[in-house]
Parts: C-alpha cells; structure tokens; sequence
C-alpha cells in the first residue's frame, strides 16, 4: 500500500500551478491558496456567510443544472453545454479542477473568465472573507457566484467539487439536479461503502427539484437517491425506467420523455460517453428547456461537443512531435475503479493492432488498488513518472514499487514525460500507442507541456 500522507502547501513549490499568462493572477492565486487551504467539506456556514457579505450572489442565478457523482461530471456538463449552445443560448459554467489554466474552472456566458476580472474578484472576495475561515475550494465557489451574478446567461452548469451535502456547491436553493455514477472516491471524507458515499452525492436534490439520475451499477445506491426524492418531493427521470439509449456504432439511439431517435455518436472517445450524452438530454427533457431537445440540436451538440483530457488524442505538440509515425499519443484523466474499467473498455475496444504503454502518476490520499488492479494485465508497459507537477504526487520509485508487486510485469520509472516518450519511442518500433493516465493533474501538466 503507498503511503498516503500528504504534505501541507509550500510556498517555494507554488509556481506555474494556474498556468496563467498573467504572472500577477498566478501570484495572486497561489496567495489564496496559502492563506486558504483545502478543507474537508463539514457544513455549508462557512460559504453561506462569505455570500452573505458578498450580498447572496448565489440568490441570482438563472436555472441551474447541478452534478454530482464520482464519474462523467464534466462530461455531463460538457454535453449539456453543447446543447444550449446548438440552441443559440448561452450557459455560465464551473468546473474542478482546471487542467491547464486556472481559468477553465469560470465560464461567464460561454468564455472563460477574463485574468483581470479574476483579479479583481479576488481582491473583492478576499476583502469580505477576510474573517471567515473558508477554504481554497469555498473562496473561489463564491468567487464564480459574484461573477455569474453580475452577467446575464441563460443557465448555470454547477459541478460539485466532492460529495453533495456539504459542498459548497450545494447553497443553490433549486435545480436538476444530475446524479451520475457512483463508485470509489475521496472514500476517506465520504465513506468506506457506495451506500455512504450516495449519500452524501444524493445532498444535492432539494425540494421540488427534477432528479435525473444516471445508470448505477453499485447495490444500494439507487435506493438511496430514490429515498432521498421521495424525501424531498422531487421529480426523478431514471434511467431505463423514463429513459433509455443503445448503443449503434456509428450512431445512438435515445428513447425518452421528449426526444426519440438516432443521434451521431458523439465525438468524445469512448462508449461511456453515450450514457453521459443521454443523461445530459434527460436533464434538458426534465427542465423547462425541453424544446432543445430536437433531433437538429441534439445532433449539432453530439458533433460540437469538447472536453479537454478525457480520451484525447494528440497529434500535435511538443509532446506528440518526440513519436515518430505510426505511433498514437493519448491522455485520459481517469483516477478511480470506474474510469479504471472505462480505460479497460476502450483499449478493448481499439484492439490488439497497437501495444499500449501507459506512462502514469498517482495523488497520494486516491485509491491505488481500486484504479491499477483492474488493468495489471493490459498494458505492455507501464512507466510511472516524477515531473514538476505541484500536488501531492506519489514519487516515481514509490509507485513503481507498487505496480512491480501489483501484477504489472514491466513497470518501469522516468523522471519526466518526455524522457518517457523517448525511452518508449527507442525501444519499440511502431505501431504503438501511448495513454498517459492516473490523476488529472499529470494528464493537465502533459496538456501545458506538449502545446508549450
């Protein structure tokens, strides 16, 4: 088992983290998280008094679209995206974490969030919590209601940043609320059992709320949501019950309470994506923008649709230019059991034609067991990295160590990707493939290097 204390923030090795362009934003995001360390999500007080100072931004929102769950988040909401913007309107959105710059975590009306502005709010934000003792995540959740408060948009895209009940997320009075899967994750604040930690996800369905609630495979958590509903008085549109999707190759098909019909697959790699595409359209069919939901929009949505590090190929940058032909460079932000089975599904599905080389790292405090075991057997190789990423990674020799004794025949290290790629691209003859995996955090610092 890899030891999984986690070291407190340290100033010398808060550089380059958000990214920015902006070295003052970068400065003045670093200072907040020295000042505001990462807390464990235990009440909703601390938030609601920094958005009492701040006049209840959170109070003026337009309708909100709000995810939890433990996979398919963001691709959700992606989706959901996509589709209001197939309609012509646009969305205000909020995501965690970033992958390259900080910014990807506030989009105000369909743009990121400007650095000044950023600036600015933080200035405005940091003066009224100057006595709470909020957290990294609290501060910058508020930050991004102060922003959407102050421009119009048709629908805010809200994603939990862990759990439900107590995230800070979670001070929307009213929602759809989207349950996607549940399974291993932040175990240690959330709970041992998937029971446990649906609870806490299920927090985010209020009273009168739409439900959507995505398929689950772990035994008592569709109990625990639909409880939870009833509880609440909120409407539920379950999937294969209210409505259903089949996968056909080259298109879909989704069977609901509005739309019926054949759809493009969507361009996001994997069959997974599917199940989030329809549960992004159970959302819009339970909302009161059930008239995107067209065959015309849909379809725009499905071929327009980004999401950066989820199963994405690249085929360009100073990363992908050290492979030479016939080779494929892929990154995959998967870090628990079920993007674990998800990998292990589309390397299924693209076949024996390539080896496939993972290059690796770990965020001590994860799961090692519940993500790696599931594919020992899979790839030729597996190369765990070090490399200048300012979280609390798991070193290089350390999770080489682990993977040795977990079943991975050769596990190897490197001190960076790029000596990784190379000692892969020397040692192999093409065809082959690469997927760099196991933390967002690594998939976003290969995103920062390789468009460097």
């Amino acid at each position: 088992m890899l030891d999984k204390k986690q070291p407190a923030p340290d100033a010398h090795l808060l550089t380059e983290w958000t990214y920015s362009p902006v070295p003052a934003l970068e400065q003045a995001i670093n200072a907040i998280r020295l000042r505001h360390v990462p807390l464990a999500p235990t009440g909703l007080e601390p938030t609601q008094r920094m958005l009492e100072k701040l006049g209840n931004p959170h109070l003026k929102m337009p309708p909100v679209f709000h995810v939890a769950g433990t996979n398919g988040k963001g691709s959700s909401l992606a989706f959901l995206q996509a589709i209001f913007e197939a309609g012509g309107l646009s969305v205000h959105k909020f995501i965690s974490p970033h992958l390259v710059r900080f910014e990807e975590r506030i989009m105000i009306a369909g743009k990121l969030i400007e650095p000044d502005y950023l600036l600015d709010l933080i200035a405005e934000c940091e003066a009224a919590c100057r006595d709470e003792p909020v957290s990294f995540f609290e501060f910058f959740t508020c930050l991004g209601f102060l922003a959407w408060s102050r421009t119009s948009a048709d629908a805010l895209l809200l994603e939990t940043g862990m759990g439900g009940t107590y995230d800070a997320t979670n001070v929307v009075e009213k929602s759809v609320a989207l349950l996607t899967r549940i399974s291993f994750d932040h175990t240690r604040l959330l709970g041992n059992t998937l029971p446990e930690i649906a609870a806490n996800k299920a927090g985010i369905i209020k009273k009168d709320c739409q439900a959507v609630i995505a398929p689950q495979s772990g035994d008592g958590v569709l109990e625990i949501f639909l409880d939870k509903a009833k509880a609440e008085n909120a409407g539920v549109s379950l999937a294969g019950r209210d409505w259903t999707f089949a996968d056909h190759g080259a298109t879909f098909r989704y069977d609901g309470r509005v739309f019926r019909g054949e759809l493009p697959r969507p361009q996001l790699v994997g069959a997974h994506q599917i199940i989030n595409a329809a549960t992004a359209i159970a959302a819009i069919e339970s909302s009161a923008f059930a008239h995107l939901a067209t065959h015309d929009m849909l379809s725009r949505a499905m071929r327009n649709v980004e999401w950066q590090g989820r199963f994405q190929q690249l085929k360009k940058g100073m990363l992908a230019d050290l492979l030479p032909e016939g080779w494929e460079l892929w990154v995959d932000g998967a870090h628990n059991d079920s993007g674990a089975e998800v990998l292990v599904g589309q390397a299924k599905a693209w076949g024996a034609d390539k080896p496939l080389h993972i290059i690796t790292g770990f965020k001590r405090r994860k799961e090692p067991d519940t993500f790696y075991l599931k594919f020992a057997h899979l790839p030729r190789t597996i190369t765990a990295v070090d490399g200048q990423i300012d979280a609390p990674m798991v070193s290089a020799g350390e999770l080489r160590d682990y993977l040795a004794k977990s079943g991975f025949a050769d596990a190897r290290t490197a001190p960076n990707l790029e000596s990784a790629i190379q000692s892969l691209a020397f040692q192999f003859a093409p065809p082959q493939r690469i997927i760099i995996t196991g933390s967002l955090y690594l998939v976003g610092h290969a995103l920062k290097i390789n468009n460097a």
